[in-house]
């Protein structure tokens, strides 16, 4: 496998874990015990783990090594915030005719619906026709990752939830769109002691 290869691996490798919660919040990461469990040298690791501390999924606290961040409540409130105001304005450009592109794409890869959120999201961002729009909720997405798979633990009837966003882009009715990201943004905010509590190792 060439470097280049070897690289990107490794890197999606770790990015899977963070988002999957197998290198939980607060916890060091150690570049020899993770090249034994997914085969791979110290170098790429390295590599790849500088690149995810750039992105802010991995903290290296005074050049000392690599761990995972611990957010507060009011680190993840912002985050959970800036994904609400991110994705107003982009609601604005889902047009009569348009919504079922952005349906259709965000549900091709469907898995979970964690995953379909996250898709979603970065589709109605696309609809702006902004990279750089698609860029800070896709960051956001890899940030929220964690989360998202609690969610499930702690709120209730999200494939209900998922689905009325769902609706609401294919009737290209932007008002009632961003009511219901509101509320989707509400719920998770008055919850984030509740998925700090259940993130903690």
């Amino acid at each position: 496998m060439s470097p280049g290869a070897t690289f990107e691996r490794v890197y999606h490798e770790l990015k899977r874990m963070l988002a999957e919660g197998e290198l939980p919040p607060g916890s060091p990461i150690e570049p020899a015990l993770i090249g034994q469990r997914i085969a791979a040298s110290i170098t790429p690791i390295r590599d790849a783990l500088h690149r995810l501390t750039g992105e802010r999924l991995v903290e290296a606290p005074n050049h000392n090594g690599f761990r995972v961040p611990q957010l507060t409540e009011a680190a993840l409130r912002d985050l959970y915030d800036w994904n609400a105001q991110l994705l107003r304005p982009a609601t604005r450009h889902i047009r009569p005719g348009s919504g079922e592109r952005v349906v259709s794409a965000a549900v091709a890869e469907e898995k979970d619906v964690a995953t379909a959120t996250a898709n979603l999201f970065i589709e109605i961002a696309r609809a702006t026709g902004s990279a750089e729009h698609v860029r800070a909720i896709q960051q956001l997405n890899d940030r929220l990752a964690p989360f998202r798979r609690l969610e499930a633990v702690v709120l209730k009837c999200l494939d209900e939830e998922y689905r009325s966003l769902v609706s609401a882009i294919l009737a290209a009715e932007g008002p009632d769109l961003r009511r219901r990201l509101a509320s989707y943004h509400r719920r998770r905010l008055g919850e984030v002691p509740a998925l700090l509590a259940v993130a903690s190792p």
